[in-house]
């Protein structure tokens, strides 16, 4: 069994990195541990705190030094968050993992980036209607593209990390709001979908590149969304059969599915020996994710199993195999490991259990500093249970 756990790198920080570190490996017990290298913005409540609880971050930003001559290829440049401006904590939590013997891994919010969306809006997912969604950047655009690529390469050659964990390395969609939202139209799943489809410049350009008439499909969308905007009654169906009944949509959304996979295999030839992992965030028709594509390059595919219920974990785990992991073993199961996911150790150890029972073999638990310090006993006895089991 191997185990890991999400961390920020400003919660290891403030309860004094290195004995944080050695703390997870020596009495936790994990294996390893997945820190934010870059990562939108939040605000988080944090019970390790013993003075103010809440943090909030307005900006999107990269957590440690970056080697800007590795980002000559992009116009993107990153933005630095400001606890490393002026020092490199992810350089000493490289050297603490290797000393308590803690593999270190890259968390990595590829494109969930609003201060990037929006410094940079032509590079932003754009609708049919010439929209920017200004929360993600689009995996079309090269620039974007050859920015992801840069930051693995970074962590690989200056942080010596041992997995690459990429978290919305994909389309998105719309939905995930950055400020308050004003929506008073129900598009249902299929407005939803087609209102989603990015029709920036570089996938304009992809879509071309096969054959499609992108201005002709992009007129099309529209016309099928005009009268929900108009009406305010949904566009709902069977997504699959719809994509499938409109060959002009069927050929976009295979170049969607491509762009992304060929992102992670643009990832794979610029760092060839270290482990990739790819979280199975959103569905295939808005995410462009399909895990059967993806194996050849992903190492390990990540889920969130964040349930009380090991039936519900047990159908999320079935669902991942039937999207297209090839085995389990290249499965990574992640846990939430405090209420009400997790309402007590009993709870989680079961979550866990079942799992297990599956041979499933790599469990992620979620999060260091967002979990109440009897939360870490939880997870440190699941393991301990399971070990000795």
């Amino acid at each position: 069994m191997y185990t890991t756990m999400w961390s920020y790198l400003w919660d290891l920080v403030d309860d004094g990195l290195e004995d944080a570190v050695s703390r997870l490996r020596e009495q936790v017990g994990l294996d390893a541990i997945s820190v934010a290298t870059a990562y939108h913005t939040f605000e988080q409540l944090r019970p390790h705190r013993p003075d103010r609880k809440l943090l909030i971050e307005n900006a999107a930003a990269i957590y440690f030094q970056p080697d800007l001559s590795l980002y000559a290829d992009t116009a993107i440049r990153p933005r630095v968050a400001d606890l490393v401006q002026h020092g490199n904590p992810m350089a000493r939590l490289a050297d603490q993992t290797q000393r308590v013997g803690l593999d270190f891994i890259s968390w990595t919010v590829c494109l969930h980036n609003s201060d990037l969306a929006q410094k940079y809006p032509s590079l932003a997912q754009q609708t049919a209607y010439g929209d920017r969604l200004g929360w993600i950047l689009c995996p079309g655009e090269e620039d974007v593209r050859a920015y992801v690529v840069a930051i693995c390469r970074d962590l690989v050659a200056n942080y010596g990390v041992k997995r690459l964990e990429l978290e919305t390395c994909n389309f998105g969609g719309y939905g995930h709001h950055h400020h308050h939202p004003k929506d008073g139209v129900p598009l249902g799943n299929v407005g939803r979908y087609l209102y989603s489809l990015s029709f920036s410049d570089g996938c304009r350009s992809r879509g071309q590149k096969l054959g499609i008439d992108v201005d002709r499909l992009a007129s099309w969308v529209r016309m099928q969304l005009d009268p929900i905007f108009r009406g305010g009654q949904p566009l709902e169906g069977d997504l699959e059969g719809f994509v499938a009944a409109h060959q002009e949509l069927a050929d976009y959304q295979q170049m969607r599915e491509e762009t992304v996979s060929s992102l992670v295999t643009d990832i794979r030839r610029a760092c060839p020996d270290t482990q990739i992992s790819f979280l199975l965030m959103g569905d295939r028709w808005t995410s462009g994710i399909r895990a059967d594509q993806l194996q050849r390059d992903a190492d390990r595919m990540g889920i969130l199993a964040y349930t009380a219920s090991p039936d519900e974990a047990q159908g999320m785990i079935e669902k991942a195999m039937d999207r297209g992991v090839p085995s389990v073993d290249r499965l990574v199961t992640g846990l939430c490991a405090y209420p009400p996911a997790s309402p007590d150790a009993q709870t989680l150890a079961a979550v866990m259990a079942r799992a297990r029972s599956l041979n499933v073999e790599e469990f992620s638990f979620y999060n260091y500093g967002i979990m109440p310090e009897a939360c870490l006993e939880w997870v440190s006895s699941c393991i301990q249970g399971t070990s000795d089991s």
